[in-house]
Order: structure tokens, then sequence, then C-alpha cells
């Protein structure tokens, strides 16, 4: 959309959002006793409204009372009407579709409403210049541009009705010459609980409701950390990592152009873990948020090993990383090998487990000190380079093993090493927070 057309949209929304109640004024004047004083009319639009409505506020309580003004307006709320981007608005309306009232619901929606006074105005007049507002302000643009409706009505099939056309309208307006938006949608039914949520943290309930489903799929999130997120973001994070969000309409693909790129991302671990691609196989890709940042998570397989990464979606950084050996091709070797094949996994650790093979302590097992260096020769790092937080015997899925734990450079290392034979058996490394 280009700009002269989106501020002629704009204008004509403005000039809509306040209603001419002269002739409403007039002709309730006319039916009263006295004199009715005739105001010259000022060239100034916006003071002529103000002095206009006052004066049609000073009517009514002469008249007796707001049953003028509320005939005119109908303030009976219908349906609730909730835009949120990262701005949040929303917008209540009474059976007629007219506008009662216009909240903005956080200090980005007081930047969208600005000065309009919707109050009288039609629907469709009022989210096309919110929607509008939203692109001259650069709420949603080629960067974020997903937008969440959500409607609110105690007639379900009204309701449905509403959110079906505000949808189609919205992603009309959001199809510019720039980028095309990405619409989600759906039809509210209200619980104390959904009510409750919303008020906590200051969102809409249409908000509430989407991160109530990421959360109900996707246990490793909670509802706190996805709060402050955008639309864009949780529409994301929804697509990305296979979140079905049920009773929730989508039209277009929420934009990914902040971030690096799933190609970047998987250069970058290939690069960090030494491999080249095509020696790789079950190669899998996610988005999600994690620790504060949304990230990539990338898995493959390499050597009779798992490798799993997470890496920031912004800056490339890798920022956690695992691998543990494959089981799958484990059990394979379990029925094929014979005393003429060995493990690739041994292969692998042969200098890790030398230096341990000559440090079995009395019960059979390399000891801790053999154990901290297979760690170290594993993280290509001396001694002297790390601290130690810890280092202690366990037992896991029936193998005794030594936890290994140390940090160095603002990154924190954890290892299972094998206690009979200083294999490394599993790794993490990750940002030290």
């Amino acid at each position: 959309m280009s700009k002269n057309k989106l501020e002629s949209r704009i204008k004509q929304a403005f000039e809509n959002a306040t209603p001419d109640l002269l002739d409403a004024i007039l002709q309730k004047s006319e039916q009263q006793k006295g004199k009715v004083v005739y105001m010259e009319q000022r060239k100034n639009r916006t003071a002529a409204m103000r002095w206009l409505t006052a004066a049609a506020a000073a009517l009514v309580l002469c008249i007796g009372g707001f049953g003028g003004y509320s005939a005119y307006i109908n303030l009976a709320v219908d349906s609730v009407i909730a835009l949120d981007v990262n701005p949040s608005i929303e917008v209540e309306v009474n059976s007629k579709e007219r506008v009662i009232t216009v909240t903005p619901l956080n200090e980005d929606g007081k930047v969208v409403v600005g000065d309009m006074d919707f109050k009288g105005s039609d629907l469709d007049v009022t989210v096309n210049a919110l929607i509008g507002s939203m692109l001259r302000n650069g709420y949603i643009n080629d960067i974020s541009n997903s937008i969440l409706l959500s409607v609110d009505s105690d007639d379900p099939a009204k309701g449905a009705e509403l959110q079906s056309r505000l949808a189609d309208e919205i992603n009309v307006l959001l199809q510019t010459d720039t980028f095309s938006g990405a619409v989600l949608s759906q039809n509210l039914t209200s619980d104390g609980e959904l009510d409750a949520l919303a008020e906590q943290y200051g969102i809409t309930k249409g908000k509430a409701k989407l991160i109530q489903q990421i959360v109900a799929q996707n246990t490793m999130h909670t509802f706190d950390e996805l709060a402050p997120l955008s639309i864009n973001e949780l529409n994301l994070l929804s697509s990305r990592s296979g979140v079905s969000l049920e009773n929730i309409s989508s039209v277009g693909s929420a934009s990914d152009k902040a971030y690096i790129g799933e190609a970047a991302a998987k250069a970058a671990v290939l690069a960090y873990a030494g491999v080249n691609e095509k020696d790789i196989t079950d190669y899998e890709a996610d988005m999600d948020y994690e620790r504060g940042v949304m990230v990539y998570e990338i898995e493959f397989n390499h050597g009779g090993r798992e490798y799993e990464y997470d890496v920031d979606a912004v800056t490339g950084e890798v920022i956690r990383s695992d691998s543990d050996r494959d089981d799958d091709v484990y059990d394979d070797m379990d029925g094929d090998r014979d005393d003429n094949h060995s493990s690739p996994l041994k292969e692998q650790n042969t200098s890790d487990t030398a230096q341990g093979a000559q440090q079995n302590d009395s019960d059979g097992y390399i000891g801790k000190d053999a154990a901290k260096s297979a760690a170290l020769a594993h993280a290509g790092l001396s001694v002297e380079q790390v601290k130690f937080v810890k280092c202690e015997r366990d037992r896991e899925d029936g193998r005794v093993v030594y936890e290994i734990e140390f940090k160095m450079g603002g990154m924190e290392y954890e290892y299972e090493i094998d206690a009979s034979t200083g294999a490394v058996l599993k790794y993490d490394k990750e940002r030290d927070d």
C-alpha cells in the first residue's frame, strides 16, 4: 500500500471517528422550552467538535439525564474485538456495530489510537483506521508482519461472522507494496481463567488464549516468558515448533526476516562441530524460544552420535551443544558385530581413554582425575583454563558414570564419562547465566 493511499484511509477514518452531533443537538433543543443559542461554526474542525461534544453533554443533563445520548449511541456492549500486534487494543461495539469505546491496553496501543475519537463510528471504519495507524507507525512491517484478531460475542454465529469478515478486511489491508501480512483470527469464549490471565499480564484475552495453547502443547514454556512476546514471535514459535492451534484461523506466514535463517544456523553448527554436511544424517531444524531469545534448534547424527545445538537466531552464536551416542546405531551393532569389529564410539575416544586405563581405581573404575582429563581433552581445554564445579560418580541407565561440570570464559560445560572406559557418553555446553 502506498503512503498516499495509507494517509488517505487514515484521514477518512479519522473524519468519521467522531459523530456529527449538531443535528441531534438542535433536534433535542427544539423539543425544550426556552431559547437555543446558535454558536458561530469555527474553521478549526477539532475545536468545533470538542465544543459540540461538550455542548451535547451539557444539553443532555438539562433535558433529563443521560437517556438522550445513550439512545443515540446505544451503550449496550454486543461484541468486543481485540487487535494484537505488539500494540494491544480492544474495541467495544453495540448491536449495530457502532463503536462504544476503543481502549489501548499498553503504551504502543496508545500511540496507535493517538487523539482519534471513534465513539459512534462504524466498526469497519474503526478497524481500517487502527490498522492504517499501525502500518504508519511501523508496528506492522516486513520484519514483524503478524496480527491477531479476536472476537468475543455472546452470539456465536454473529461472532463467527464478524471474525471472518474482519479477518478478510485486515488481510486485504496488509497486502502492501513491500510485504504481505499474516493474520491469525479466533472467536473467543470467555472463562474465568482466561479473564484472570488477561488481567494479570495486561494483555487481551485473545493473546492470553493463544499463549495458553502454546504452553499446553509445549510444557518447556511458561506463560510468564511468552506474555511479553509479539504476535509475530508467537506465530513463528507455534508454526516452526509444530504447535497445533485449535480454533484459530491463519492466513499468510509469519516473517522471519529479523533472524539469520535456518541455512546460516546450520552452517554455524556444522562449523562448530567440525563436520561436513555430506557426512550427517537425520537432520532436523526447528525454531524455539529459550532463555529469553529466539533460537534455531538443530539436530543431526554423525559417526554413531546424536548432536543437538541451539543457535541464537539473531547473532548466530551457538549457545548450547549436546552430544550423545546414537542408540539405533549401537542396537544394530549389538546384533551384527563380531570380534573383528570395534565400536565407532570406542575408536573415537581412544585418546580420551588411554590415560584413564592407567589410572583405574581399586574398584575397577578410572577415577575422578582420569574422568576430568577425558572431559577436558574432548573440550580442547586444559585444567589451568577451567574451574571445576562438580565431579561425582553416579549410575545412569544401568551404567556407572562420572558427572563432570566446569566453567570457562562465560560458558558452562557438563559431561558424562563412562566410569569403566573413560568414553564421553554425553556432553552439554551453554552460556553460564
